[in-house]
């Protein structure tokens, strides 16, 4: 049997960050090595699509912790080797620990959490830094419409995106600095507009209106809409205590928009202060305020810096920094083919990617659905997400992806019921 390598891409979620990740490996690697793209939550309600992989691959990536859990009943032996991507960490935990002893490689963005997992796993598993990068082709500079996004004309413009959930695992997102610096800020600038890109911010954007500060959210964001977003902003503020990349930062970055961050996962390798951007201490409201403030009083300023900024980011595209990858992906091929090729499989693996646009509906309407179910968000709001969400999927993707997560056999170009005859 002559064939590409096959790899098992387990994002935790297909449409976030770490989603568009694995997708930016596919498309960086897709011509050496079969992918399939099935994201955590899908694997949750098919567990019978994961014993039919498992025996038909070389390898397994978990994009996120959390998804090495979905193989703790496995045998072992019978599991191909896996690499899991540990992208921070803010308390260790049993995912970390189980990611560690079950994982033949790991991979993370920066050298900082290289030399972390490095003292953790003393020398039992090889870390690899495979740093986050941009797509600068899609991310950059765009004409905006007048108050899109909710923007009233001539505001100095603030923004930050990220769901609000994010900030759930011990305030790594910094949040509560964020609102701090946006009600400082509105004291001393009477033109500002902030806006907050993602879901779950109806509380803060309620209470930014009762202060009379101006600001809009936007709901879930289309990746199609995000670089007009980062574009409509004078200046990108993220406040987090803990990061991996983030990506946000290149994205806003790749779009000639002023970022003011705290040090955090890349950023200090990022940005030089005042010539492509200005960073500073963990929980220094202070010095973000003060760097504000400062983009506030110079559009000439922040015109430049974005400038440069895009001028840094444009070098790391997806392409060039995923190359790392490569060693890692040859290495557990080699330890697994050791032992012999993988079985043929069922015959839905014979197209990927078909594979992988169900699995993406799918995944969406596995998370939205059950949040409306148990009434965690209005009907409404729950046909409006996915309204969004599945917005660059077609109907027979979308039909797909529910025939997924019921089980149904749906054929037209490959059979999604894993009990089907392999070849």
């Amino acid at each position: 049997m002559n064939r590409k390598p096959r790899i098992l891409l387990i994002p935790n979620v297909a449409w976030w960050i770490i989603g568009e990740m694995g997708k930016q490996i596919i498309a960086r690697f897709g011509d050496k090595y079969d992918f399939y793209f099935l994201p955590e939550t899908l694997l949750g309600w098919r567990p019978d699509l994961l014993q039919a992989l498992v025996p038909a691959i070389d390898a397994i990536h978990c994009l996120n912790e959390s998804s090495i859990e979905l193989f703790q009943d496995f045998e072992p032996a019978a599991l191909p080797p896996i690499a899991t991507w540990i992208h921070h960490v803010t308390t260790w935990s049993p995912h970390h620990q189980m990611a560690l002893d079950q994982s033949s490689a790991l991979t993370v963005c920066t050298s900082g959490w290289k030399e972390y997992l490095d003292d953790r796993a003393s020398g039992r598993v090889p870390v690899t830094i495979v740093p986050h990068g941009v797509d600068a082709n899609f991310f950059k500079k765009t004409k905006v419409s007048s108050q899109q996004f909710g923007i009233p004309d001539d505001r100095f413009v603030l923004g930050f995106i990220g769901t609000k959930g994010s900030d759930t695992d011990r305030g790594r997102k910094g949040t509560d600095v964020l609102l701090e610096v946006v009600r400082k800020a509105a004291l001393r600038l009477p033109n500002l507009h902030v806006v907050l890109g993602g879901i779950g911010w109806d509380k803060e954007l309620a209470e930014f209106k009762e202060l009379g500060i101006s600001a809009s959210a936007t709901g879930y964001i289309r990746k199609s809409d995000l670089p007009a977003l980062y574009s409509a902003l004078d200046v990108y503020l993220l406040t987090s205590r803990v990061e991996g990349g983030p990506c946000t930062v290149f994205e806003a970055m790749a779009c000639e928009t002023a970022v003011v961050s705290t040090r955090v996962g890349a950023v200090p390798g990022l940005i030089v202060d005042g010539v492509n951007g200005y960073s500073s201490d963990v929980d220094d409201s202070g010095s973000l305020l003060s760097a504000i403030v400062a983009l506030n009083q110079s559009q000439e300023t922040r015109i430049e810096m974005g400038r440069c900024a895009r001028e840094t980011v444009s070098k790391l595209t997806w392409g060039t920094v995923l190359s790392p990858l490569e060693d890692v992906y040859d290495k557990l091929v080699e330890l697994k083919r050791k032992n012999g090729l993988p079985s043929a499989g069922p015959a839905w693996m014979n197209d990927s990617q078909a594979l992988l646009q169900a699995s993406c509906a799918a995944d969406t309407l596995a998370n939205v659905i059950p949040r409306v179910r148990n009434r965690s968000i209005s009907p409404a709001k729950g046909f409006r997400m996915l309204r969004e969400m599945l917005n660059e999927q077609s109907i027979v993707d979308i039909a797909k992806g529910a025939a997924m997560l019921r089980g149904w056999s749906f054929s037209t170009t490959f059979v999604l019921n894993s009990k089907s005859e392999s070849h």
